[in-house]
């Protein structure tokens, strides 16, 4: 989850390299410290050159076998990566991407989705019947209830571009983004961001 609002607009030079390209060929050294958490809520102020490409007001997703479905309703409040490690446990993946909506901006159909509570008030959902992790659900704060959905279940995720990095700190050390998108030690906006772009290799 992304908590924190204000995240701030992004320059020139970012929007240009917002697009994520991923460069895994050498392990790239860690000097940031390990912590626990999760990605939080942010309000963002979308780049007018991603927004015009794609209208993020309604869009639909879904499992892989398609037994459930959702269709969102107004733009999310942000679309960042968390490398915490809640996130990566529970996708299995190296990094995930969320797009955060208010819960009331989310409808869910066909069957229904499957409840974890991996901690405190905080539920992820996922496919009964192909498994697919769907969203981290729970309190956002001023926002109120949210629901942070995984882009790649979004029937059109290229709509979706990230702004930031949350949880850098707890980022798997061979693992980075070839992008310049601030880096924050834990929730976006919660401090000021670590850096923007990838740690400096050491070798």
């Amino acid at each position: 989850m992304l908590l924190r609002p204000q995240l701030a607009e992004l320059t020139s030079a970012e929007r240009s390299t917002a697009m994520p390209v991923v460069d895994v060929t050498e392990p790239i050294e860690r000097t940031t410290r390990p912590g626990i958490g999760h990605v939080g809520p942010s309000v963002v102020n979308w780049p007018a050159e991603v927004n015009d490409a794609a209208d993020t007001t309604k869009m639909t997703g879904g499992c892989m076998c398609g037994s459930v479905r959702y269709e969102t309703a107004g733009e999310p409040f942000l679309v960042s990566h968390c490398h915490c490690q809640s996130c990566r446990k529970h996708n299995g993946a190296a990094v995930v991407t969320l797009a955060g909506f208010k819960a009331d901006q989310v409808t869910f159909t066909g069957n229904e989705r499957k409840l974890y509570n991996s901690s405190p008030n905080v539920s992820r959902a996922f496919c009964g019947d192909c498994g697919t992790p769907l969203t981290w659900e729970g309190d956002g704060g001023d926002l109120g209830l949210i629901c942070e959905i995984h882009i790649s279940t979004f029937d059109n995720p290229d709509a979706l571009v990230p702004t930031a990095h949350a949880f850098d700190s707890e980022r798997i050390s061979w693992f980075d983004v070839a992008d310049r998108l601030p880096r924050y030690e834990g929730f976006v906006d919660d401090n000021p961001p670590l850096r923007h772009g990838p740690e400096q290799r050491l070798d």
